[in-house]
């Protein structure tokens, strides 16, 4: 069954082994290489508010509200590996023949954790063949001809920024990116004769 990686933000993670509760999920990491998830940054309750590993792999089950390790040495001290879905969040996508598809808003997962699907601004979605798809530094490139599988999302879909802030904040900040990418679209308009007069003007003082 698909999950979106958003819907396990801030679950409980648990040791099956022992009953212990080892901390909340903060961050999803996802492998750019492999274009699959690596492993969940959890964060333990309390005023320390340690944070540790979780690999991928050692992960048991994911239910409706918690997430279940086999045991509590599962949780590790160690740099995470890859990249967060936060940091690809707004990240530009484009096809190799050339069109810019929209950016990324969220990311969904098979249950092997590959993405295969990428959520875009203006509520659009897109399947995606994560053998033929680039987690670049700066862009996701797809397939040629990838805007053809653009299809339209429902608005009422709860996000990454959902699962923290509430529905509300992910509308807004999806909308925020298309009105970036709306204006950065628009053609620049050339500066009248007296706008031009003036800014000589500025120069010369």
């Amino acid at each position: 069954m698909q999950r979106l990686l958003h819907e396990i933000q801030g679950m409980q993670v648990i040791s099956l082994a022992e009953g212990r509760i080892l901390g909340s999920v903060q961050k999803v990491y996802l492998n750019p290489t492999r274009k699959a998830v690596s492993g969940i940054l959890v964060r333990q309750a309390g005023m320390g508010r340690n944070e540790g590993w979780v690999d991928i792999q050692d992960v048991e089950l994911i239910g409706e509200d918690a997430l279940f390790v086999n045991k509590a040495a599962a949780y590790k001290a160690k740099a995470p590996v890859g990249r967060s879905l936060k940091d690809l969040m707004g990240m530009p996508v484009a096809s190799l023949d050339g069109k810019m598809l929209g950016s990324l808003v969220d990311v969904e997962i098979d249950e092997k954790w590959r993405v295969v699907e990428l959520s875009l601004s203006d509520f659009r979605q897109i399947e995606i063949d994560p053998r033929h798809a680039v987690f670049g530094q700066d862009t996701i490139l797809l397939r040629k001809g990838a805007d053809q599988r653009i299809r339209s999302a429902p608005r009422s879909s709860p996000g990454f920024l959902a699962r923290m802030f509430g529905a509300q904040a992910i509308e807004e900040a999806a909308d925020a990116i298309a009105r970036v990418e709306r204006t950065r679209a628009r053609p620049r308009t050339p500066p009248t004769k007296k706008v031009e007069k003036t800014r000589r003007k500025s120069r010369k003082k």
